[in-house]
């Protein structure tokens, strides 16, 4: 084979001549090992950049689900908290449902007291008595929400009812105090009325003279009772009535029990109903041992027989 190079520069030309094996071995490498080496180098350089390019998207995967995995811990700790602050929460209001449910049972209980209830009908120290037919198991739990929705309706009808029962107190407490202080009963354990209320002959002289209580003879020593709550007014000797107490009862009554033998209280003294006061005597102008009883509403005087009748038949009753 003959090659002629001609250079631009010069314009000579320059021939070289290959001989058949050169020639040969030239074309081998220009059409065989040229193109191989060629192919393998493209595919290194190609290999290398897919191996890095698979490695980057490995690496940010991997980034990415440690970042979800980061979000869901997170997710799990705040459901967490919730669940537990939602506990507390429940923790709390059954806390002061008990508290409730325990004011509401004493205030039940002294109410039954008050009332004359049968204990054992209203015994608040024991759960009531529940039942029925038997629930279907496929029958729903309930969730956080319904249990929450059921604890707030029986928290609030707990309060509500241990305002009622309060209100029921105060509404028993002041009917007894009423009642307290209202005179009726009956003084002495024994005896009857010997002279009533009204004109009457004077047992010294004769003459007819309005008597302003009513005579209960009894036993020297007997004790009077008061026949209601107030305070003592007067404790001491009074000219013709010898040895008496009398008490204003609060609400425009007062009673006067004269003729006593011994005094129990003194002035100033607050009393109960029933309380004891003095002893049957027969001090200052008497025949014998006896109580002289009077009552007053608002300032004047009025007859006590009904009162004291009808109190001593309950009693008896």
């Amino acid at each position: 084979m003959q090659i002629i190079i001609i250079p631009k520069s010069s314009g000579r030309v320059c021939r070289s001549c290959l001989s058949s094996r050169t020639t040969w071995m030239l074309g081998v490498f220009l059409f065989l090992i040229l193109p191989v080496a060629t192919g393998g180098m493209v595919w290194y350089v190609a290999d290398h950049l897919s191996a890095s390019g698979t490695n980057q998207s490995a690496e940010e995967k991997i980034t990415e689900q440690k970042q979800r995995l980061a979000e869901l811990e997170k997710n799990i700790i705040d459901i967490r908290q919730q669940s537990e602050a939602s506990l507390d929460a429940l923790s709390l209001q059954l806390g002061r449902m008990q508290a409730e449910s325990m004011r509401s049972n004493a205030l039940g209980q002294r109410l039954a007291e008050m009332a004359g209830l049968d204990k054992n009908e209203f015994d608040y120290n024991e759960d009531p008595a529940v039942g029925g037919p038997h629930t279907d198991l496929s029958a729903k739990h309930q969730n956080l929400t319904d249990l929450q929705l059921a604890i707030d309706r029986v928290s609030g009808d707990l309060s509500q009812e241990r305002m009622e029962l309060g209100l029921l107190e105060n509404i028993m407490l002041d009917k007894d105090l009423k009642q307290s202080l209202d005179p009726k009963g009956w003084p002495v354990k024994r005896g009857y009325i010997s002279s009533s209320y009204g004109y009457r002959s004077d047992p010294f002289t004769g003459k007819k003279v309005f008597h302003k209580g009513v005579d209960i003879p009894s036993a020297m020593g007997s004790p009077i009772h008061a026949l209601a709550a107030g305070v003592v007014t007067f404790s001491g000797d009074k000219n013709g009535f010898g040895n008496m107490v009398e008490i204003d009862h609060g609400n425009g009554y007062s009673t006067r029990y004269a003729h006593i033998s011994k005094l129990v209280v003194a002035t100033g003294d607050r009393i109960d109903q029933d309380q004891v006061i003095a002893e049957i005597g027969s001090t200052g102008r008497s025949t014998g041992p006896h109580l002289h009883l009077e009552m007053f509403k608002d300032g004047r005087r009025f007859n006590p027989r009904k009162r004291l009748y009808s109190a001593r038949k309950a009693k008896e009753n």
